[in-house]
């Protein structure tokens, strides 16, 4: 498959061009606007020559979409526009290439800026992981030296400000932090924005954890497999909950500590209502005969005086942002927060709390997983399975760092604030998976 030449390439503002990819994107799995209807403009690009990122707007969301040409259709394939194949460029190695060399600032391109701590190897050989939901990913480098071996993450929606993933990751990774993989470059972009120039991030470089494991498959086949009664490897989940109190005490060395103030507190209740609000309005029908207990909740929240130590944190935990190491070891991932929090909520100081919730929460979401292909088993021997590894972490936490009291309001308060998201997150996205959050906020309000 061949490129087109660089002059020829050109014409990504054309309204067809602009058209086709307003009607692609709602095909693929990073598309954050799924069922709505929105009109797509061209609010920036960049020129790569025979390739270009572009900067559509759509609706209130700005989302990036890496593109080139070609001359026959191919996988990635984005539409036929006059005899050429618009493509999605992030499957094209040339133009990975292109972007790790504009990350380690061997190569410029007007309004692109690249930041290195350490050179990638060359994209000799690419592979994009097409599960991936809210960015896309790709993995590059010498196919045969997993040593050498990167990963990019390309941040579908794009916003003004630094992306909480480059900036903390970074931070980890000057500190020499070994929990989490280190940061190996990016890209952040400038644009126009009214009178003013903006600045954000558009791309993110990190090492490869090779031989690695995903935490949320383990401990799903394990809740699969403690449903059928068959024995199988119990991953060490004491270990994991001293690894997050281990990053949790990291982050708050390096990025620093503050403890909460009347107005943090009030700022954090005042935000724990707004999201209670706004997951009433997006979930009516299904949060209608929970009502009175969600208004109950409200007064909850007024009545906690004070949310004590606050720090940067993950802000998405789950077991899906951990990988097992080939030495067993845990490394938590992608520290770019909840995909649906506006970008400046990302980087506020908050409880460490919250990460620990949305870590129990996913240990439900493998047994809700395991449920669902093992429709017949016992819910019974599922929950249990859910509180044996809360308990698991909870105490490989305590242990590492502080003990988590399930009495306390912020937990409480912040266990719901999970769930509700989730409820929210699955109507738009997964509808089949919404009976798991479902019955989470429905036992929270129970006790």
């Amino acid at each position: 498959m061949s490129a087109h030449t660089p002059t020829d390439a050109r014409g990504y503002d054309d309204p067809e061009v602009i058209e086709a990819i307003a009607a692609w994107m709602p095909t693929t799995r990073w598309y954050p606007l799924k069922g709505q209807q929105v009109d797509v403009t061209l609010e920036h690009a960049y020129d790569l020559g025979d390739a270009a990122i572009l900067l559509l707007r759509a609706g209130g969301t700005l989302l990036q979409v890496p593109i080139t040409w070609h001359d026959e259709h191919g996988p990635a394939a984005i539409a036929q526009v006059g005899d050429r194949w618009l493509t999605d460029a992030c499957f094209d190695a040339g133009v990975v290439q292109a972007l790790v060399d504009i990350a380690t600032g061997t190569r410029t391109a007007e309004g692109l800026r690249g930041d290195a701590t350490s050179a990638p190897a060359p994209a000799e050989h690419i592979h994009v992981i097409t599960g991936e939901q809210s960015n896309t990913s790709i993995i590059g480098g010498a196919e045969s030296a997993d040593a050498s071996r990167w990963i990019a993450k390309v941040f579908r929606v794009v916003s003004p400000g630094d992306n909480p993933d480059v900036l903390v990751t970074g931070a980890l990774t000057r500190a020499g932090c070994a929990d989490v993989p280190k940061l190996l470059a990016s890209i952040a972009a400038t644009w126009p924005a009214g009178d003013a120039t903006v600045t954000g991030h558009l791309l993110a470089i990190s090492e490869l954890v090779p031989d690695a494991q995903d935490a949320w498959e383990l401990y799903r086949l394990h809740a699969l497999a403690t449903l059928r009664g068959e024995a199988a490897d119990l991953p060490d989940t004491r270990a994991l909950g001293a690894t997050v109190a281990s990053v949790h005490r990291s982050l708050a060395d390096v990025m620093g500590t503050t403890e909460a103030q009347q107005p943090e507190t009030q700022g954090f209740i005042t935000g724990l209502e707004q999201r209670l609000e706004w997951a009433r309005q997006e979930a009516a029908d299904v949060l209608a005969d929970l009502d009175d207990g969600l208004t109950a909740e409200l007064h909850r929240l007024r009545e906690i005086d004070s949310i004590g130590q606050l720090q940067q944190i993950h802000g998405d935990l789950h077991l899906g942002q951990v990988l097992r190491s080939a030495d067993g070891g845990w490394r938590l991932l992608d520290f770019e927060g909840e995909p649906l929090r506006p970008m400046h909520e990302r980087m506020v100081k908050e409880p460490r709390m919250r990460d620990v919730v949305g870590m129990l929460r996913s240990f439900d979401y493998a047994a809700g997983s395991a449920l669902q292909e093992q429709p017949d088993a016992d819910p019974a021997v599922a929950s249990d399975w859910v509180r044996a590894r809360q308990s698991e972490f909870l105490d490989g936490y305590a242990a590492a760092l502080e003990p988590v009291n399930p009495q306390d309001p912020i937990y409480r308060a912040l266990l719901l604030d999970k769930a509700l998201y989730e409820v929210v997150y699955e109507l738009r996205n997964r509808p089949t998976w919404l009976p798991v959050p479902l019955s989470a906020v429905k036992a929270i309000l129970r006790n």
